[in-house]
């Protein structure tokens, strides 16, 4: 069992969907709540305290290589000592076994977009160069935004591909993307004026959201509680 900063990673035995393998991969048993204080940057991703917490959301199996969310495989009660252990991968490599795990089963390209954003989000908190892996996750995004059967929530995605484009430096494409963020996204409107700020000044660095943003978007039910006490006082 692994303890980073009130994240519990422990060894658990998986059954692959793939080929009903057994393996032994190191899962996230426990994880703190977000809130107000929890590191979120603006490209709404948690901040995590190291790069192996982030690979252990995904798990890789020794027999085929399929690699995929943990949440993919079920859990097996055999002890993880008495089954084969999963590959001893890089932590943002898992990611890219992950994508080509998705293009071999015909995944949608916004499941390979997610994909390679936390690749990204992994090789920053391993130290690594992550330019790459956020060309892939714009080009993937970008069809998944233009395929017309897809119904998924395009103004929250305009807004993630208008903060890719704003950390690739392309400033004129985040501001186009920034700018279809409607109700609809269910973001707030000071977020998306706030990036779109960066992008016409020309700041291409990632940025940490302030508490408030954090509480407002991922605590939403604190925060109403927080305006209740107010309304009573």
């Amino acid at each position: 069992m692994q303890v980073i900063e009130e994240f519990t990673i422990k060894p658990t035995t998986l059954v692959c969907p793939a080929c009903q393998s057994m393996f032994a991969s190191p899962t996230i048993v426990t994880m703190p709540t977000i809130s107000r204080d929890t590191p979120v940057e603006a490209d709404l991703h948690r901040v995590l305290p190291d790069a192996a917490v982030r690979a252990a959301l995904v798990a890789m199996c020794p027999a085929c290589n399929y690699t995929w969310w943990v949440t993919a495989y079920r859990p097996h009660l055999f002890k993880p000592q008495l089954v084969p252990p999963t590959p001893l991968v890089d932590s943002p490599k898992k990611f890219a076994h992950a994508v080509l795990t998705g293009r071999q089963n015909q995944a949608h390209a916004l499941d390979l977009a997610l994909l390679a954003l936390n690749g990204c989000w992994c090789a920053r908190e391993a130290g690594q160069p992550h330019e790459r892996w956020l060309d892939l996750a714009g080009a993937e995004l970008e069809k998944a935004l233009k395929d017309p059967e897809w119904k998924g929530n395009r103004g929250y995605y305009h807004y993630i591909m208008g903060e890719i484009c704003r950390q690739s430096g392309y400033f004129k494409g985040a501001i186009e993307h920034f700018g279809a963020v409607g109700p609809s996204s269910m973001l707030p409107r000071e977020l998306v004026e706030r990036q779109k700020v960066h992008a016409v000044s020309g700041d291409a660095k990632p940025v940490r959201l302030p508490p408030d943003l954090v509480e407002t978007i991922f605590c939403p039910q604190a925060r109403r509680r927080e305006s209740l006490v107010s309304e009573e006082q």
